[in-house]
């Protein structure tokens, strides 16, 4: 981009699938206002489908002045989310880091006792047992990610990119209403690619992600291929 100029950036990107059935290990259940009922930490049950889809959208808008840059931008992938952008850009570089918040419809099973302590100042309360037990329930969840990106700009309008980001499911650890005793475990992505820049107002793009969370039993990976219009 040349100094103190705007750019808008449409792309649709079309990915491999992907859709694994993992156990999360090493994920504690801390109970710690359980103990006097006969609970300590235990190990949590957990199963987490991480899913990969086809194809994703997304819309930015990009100003620069001198050799400062920052966007927004808006996409679906495939529920909607926000994204922010900042960094710099110079002839042969460009280097910054990123953040988004997104909305996610989560489907869920669980079967989980709980209970419910509630009291005063002066010690009068009520204790309530019971079991969360649900099947395909579905809940809105937040969800975000932060992360860093560096592109090299080569001759005859290519350009090499990498990108390491942090990604994490439910910004608000609870269900139905009570709190989890568990975080989700943050999923960590790099992204390598290459790009194509031709008659100035089009771009092709083709590179591969690599996912790995310490609570995977597996590095998952997958192939994306992008198409963008710039004006």
């Amino acid at each position: 981009m040349k100094s103190d100029s705007s750019i808008w950036k449409v792309n649709i990107s079309a990915r491999i699938p992907n859709n694994k059935h993992l156990h999360l290990d090493g994920i504690v259940n801390d109970a710690v206002s359980g103990y006097e009922y006969g609970f300590g930490s235990t190990e949590a049950d957990i199963y987490y489908d991480f899913k990969i889809f086809p194809v994703t959208a997304s819309f930015d808008y990009y100003e620069k002045k001198k050799f400062m840059l920052g966007g927004v931008g808006f996409g679906l992938g495939p529920y909607p989310y926000f994204r922010f952008t900042g960094g710099f850009n110079v002839h042969y570089l460009e280097m910054g880091a990123f953040v988004s918040l997104g909305l996610g419809v989560v489907k869920y099973s669980a079967y989980a006792p709980y209970i419910d302590d509630q009291g005063n100042i002066a010690g009068a309360g009520t204790s309530t047992k019971g079991v969360i037990e649900c099947d395909g329930c579905y809940e809105p969840k937040l969800n975000g990610n932060f992360g860093l990106y560096i592109s090299a700009f080569l001759p005859n309008d290519f350009a090499l990119s990498y990108s390491i980001y942090a990604y994490n499911t439910w910004l608000r650890s609870d269900l139905q209403g009570y709190p989890l005793a568990f975080d989700f475990p943050f999923i960590f992505s790099h992204y390598f690619g290459g790009s194509y820049l031709f008659a100035r107002h089009y771009q092709v793009s083709l590179g591969a992600n690599v996912h790995w969370c310490n609570s995977f039993s597996e590095i998952i990976w997958n192939v994306e291929s992008k198409f963008s219009v710039l004006f």
